[in-house]
């Protein structure tokens, strides 16, 4: 009796101890999310990216704090001062983003945060790299699209990737126009705050669909 009463305290103990670390982990994402969201400079962006990598060592079998390290390091390439700067965010972010798959391998937000970072090389040196990263910028994209097709980052940064191809070659830019514009009603539909998953990108199809009205 007293082994099953031991047992009983034992098990009780560890759920308790289990709900208190899944809170902790919920206010760190948490918090980490509203600072994401609140980031204007690049000292901002790297507070960020500091901040879910923390989590990121902490929580090791949970996808969502490596897809936001990943996502913040991305975010500190378009703005870093040099080549090898922005190499030295992609390659930290690939880190995440390995991590993150290994996780949960069918998931489109990660199949598309792939391509955004491949998009961000390219972008970092598209003289050198356009050829060699295009393809797989596009392969991700659609890649995750064909897993969900109503995934609106996906929508998005195919539509951003397509346009500015269009642009380079010459050709209409309608396909990528109109892809953008879908994305908004899917992106306004999205519940904010209500779970871990991302919800970010509605800013950067408005700016696209800016460009495709001009």
């Amino acid at each position: 009796m007293k082994k099953i009463v031991l047992l009983i305290a034992l098990l009780t103990a560890g759920f308790a101890l289990h709900a208190q670390s899944q809170e902790a982990y919920i206010k760190a994402m948490t918090k980490g999310l509203e600072s994401f969201g609140a980031a204007q400079t690049q000292e901002d962006r790297m507070a960020t990216a500091g901040q879910f990598e923390r989590i990121a060592a902490k929580v090791k079998d949970q996808w969502h704090p490596h897809y936001y390290a990943a996502l913040a390091n991305i975010n500190l390439s378009f703005n870093a001062p040099d080549l090898a700067a922005k190499d030295g965010f992609t390659t930290k972010a690939q880190k995440y983003i390995d991590a993150a798959l290994a996780l949960a391998p069918n998931n489109a937000e990660i199949i598309a945060l792939q391509g955004y970072n491949y998009m961000a090389q390219l972008t970092a040196d598209a003289n050198n790299r356009g050829q060699s990263l295009s393809p797989r910028v596009m392969q991700n994209f659609g890649k995750a699209l064909a897993m969900d097709k109503e995934n609106p980052r996906a929508m998005a940064l195919m539509a951003q990737m397509q346009y500015g191809m269009a642009q380079f070659f010459g050709s209409p830019t309608d396909d990528a126009c109109n892809m953008v514009r879908k994305s908004i009603p899917i992106f306004e539909a999205q519940a904010q705050g209500k779970s871990l998953d991302p919800t970010w990108g509605k800013e950067m199809a408005e700016g696209l669909i800016g460009q495709c009205n001009q």
